[in-house]
C-alpha cells in the first residue's frame, strides 16, 4: 500500500506521524499508543485512517482496529473516515465482519460509526460499508456523518 498514492487519491495532506497516535492518562500514568498503517488529514482537519489487510485476516484482528477507533473518537479524535486496503477478491469477507460488528454496536448504544470503504491496493475504490450485504458495490464513497459521541 503506497500511502502518499491514497493520500493523492483522497486530496488529503499528511499527518506528522502518518500511522502513530498516542493517548495518556495524567492520574494513572497510563499510556496507549495506536499504530495504523497510515493516515491523512482533510481540509478540515479530520482524520482519515487507513490499514491494510492481507488475505489471511481474522474477526478479533479487525474487531480491535474498529474498537480502536471508537476510543480515539471518546478521545476526542475527529474521524473523518476509515479506508481499508484489502485485496478486491477479500473485500466481501471483510466487509461482512466489519458490517455485522458495526451495525450492531450502532444497535447497542444508538451512535453512527464514522464511513468506512475498502479500496485495493492500488487505492482503487471497491465500496463502502454493507458491500456485502448486496450483489451492487456503491458507486461512491457513503454521504452519511458520524455523530458526536460526546451526547451519547
Amino acid at each position: 500500500m503506497s500511502v502518499t498514492r491514497l493520500l493523492r487519491k483522497l486530496n488529503l495532506r499528511p499527518r506528522t506521524s502518518p500511522g502513530s497516535f498516542a493517548y495518556c492518562d495524567a492520574q494513572s500514568g497510563s499510556h496507549l499508543l495506536f499504530r495504523w498503517d497510515g493516515s491523512g488529514l482533510t481540509k478540515s482537519d479530520e482524520i482519515v485512517l487507513f490499514e491494510e489487510e492481507g488475505p489471511g485476516f481474522q474477526p478479533l484482528h479487525i474487531q480491535g482496529h474498529l474498537t480502536r477507533v471508537l476510543f480515539m473518537i471518546r478521545s476526542g479524535d475527529v474521524i473523518a473516515k476509515l479506508v481499508w486496503v484489502v485485496p478486491e477478491a477479500r473485500c466481501r469477507d471483510l466487509d461482512k465482519i466489519v458490517f455485522s460488528w458495526v451495525r450492531m454496536w450502532e444497535a447497542a448504544f444508538g451512535g453512527r460509526f464514522p464511513p468506512i470503504e475498502y479500496r485495493s491496493e492500488n487505492g482503487s475504490y471497491l465500496g463502502s460499508l454493507g458491500t456485502s450485504q448486496n450483489a451492487r458495490h456503491h458507486s461512491g464513497p457513503p454521504l452519511a456523518k458520524s455523530v458526536d459521541f460526546e451526547e451519547l
